[in-house]
């Protein structure tokens, strides 16, 4: 064996024992790459030193051992914090990450759900590949510069953003002030086909209130280029009682007579006006604005099957 210096030695051993929590005395010094004099002497000096090792004999062999919650320079969670933390990773959607640090969590698990027990939503390649480049330039408050399909368009260009506030899930998305136009959007994580920080180019904060403000009148992650409107709409029973736990975020329902009556401030009108035509005869447009769009969707609808 090669030699090493006593703080190589002492590196490897105690990453040795963060990758494995029981070590043979003789399957170690090979690990390290020392003599088992060697080894027997360093593990002796690190448990003088602080380090909780424990030692027990099983003729001929002897066994080293630290506890399951020893993470030296590092945070230290309780056997209760572990579960929990694993759960809650469980919930996440699936990705590599997400996977690694499952499976590094589950060593420390004493009981846990039988794999496979809670079905976890997926992302896709483009959001596992460009959300964290994302997340940096929000969290860093740098300028992005992405490649992105606008689907109006039909196109793809390359444009910078300031990103404000990420969403990763369902859909995931980023809110941020185009530099293009000076204007807050929501933009797809999933039409981005390159994205990188760009620190040459200047980042634009935005105002907490404008951002709260486009939030509100947004509708399932859209925000359109007019202006905000109020809108309602009325839902008849039976159909009420489920309507109304399952309206997207922003809108309001109120109890009235045979029914619900939901109101909703946003700039989405088509976006909302899809969603009353999905409801179908148990739903009656009660502004008209909103009329109009209802209207617009249900001609085109029947259109496109008198042409079939």
């Amino acid at each position: 064996m090669g030699q090493r210096s006593q703080s190589e030695t002492v590196a490897a051993i105690l990453k040795a024992f963060l990758d494995q929590r029981t070590w043979k005395q003789a399957d170690l010094a090979r690990r390290v790459g020392v003599q088992a004099a060697t080894i027997k002497k360093q593990l002796e000096e690190l448990r003088a030193s602080g380090v909780p090792l424990e030692s027990e004999k099983d003729h001929p062999h002897v066994f080293w051992s630290v506890p399951k919650s020893w993470y030296p320079g590092g945070v230290l969670f309780s056997g209760e914090q572990i579960a929990e933390l694993f759960r809650q990773l469980s919930r996440l959607p699936k990705s590599k990450g997400r996977d690694q640090l499952i499976e590094t969590v589950r060593r420390f698990v004493p009981a846990h759900e039988a794999p496979g027990a809670v079905v976890a939503p997926e992302v896709t390649a483009r959001e596992e590949q460009f959300l964290p480049v994302i997340e940096d330039a929000a969290t860093q408050k740098v300028a992005l510069r992405f490649r992105y399909y606008s689907a109006s368009r039909g196109s793809e260009d390359v444009r910078h953003a300031s990103v404000h506030r990420v969403t990763p899930s369902p859909r995931a998305s980023f809110l941020a002030t185009c530099h293009r136009t000076g204007e807050l959007k929501s933009f797809r994580v999933e039409n981005v086909s390159e994205a990188k920080l760009d620190p040459k180019e200047a980042f634009r904060p935005a105002d907490p209130e404008a951002l709260e403000a486009h939030g509100r009148a947004s509708l399932d992650g859209f925000h359109g280029s007019g202006a905000t409107t109020k809108e309602s709409f009325f839902v008849s029973d039976p159909d009420a009682r489920w309507v109304a736990r399952n309206l997207p975020e922003g809108m309001l329902p109120e109890p009235v007579p045979g029914g619900i009556r939901v109101t909703v401030e946003t700039s989405a009108l088509p976006v909302l006006g899809r969603f009353v035509v999905g409801l179908g005869a148990a739903a009656k447009p009660l502004t008209p604005a909103l009329q109009g769009e209802v209207a617009r969707l249900a001609r085109g609808a029947l259109a496109s099957i008198e042409s079939t």
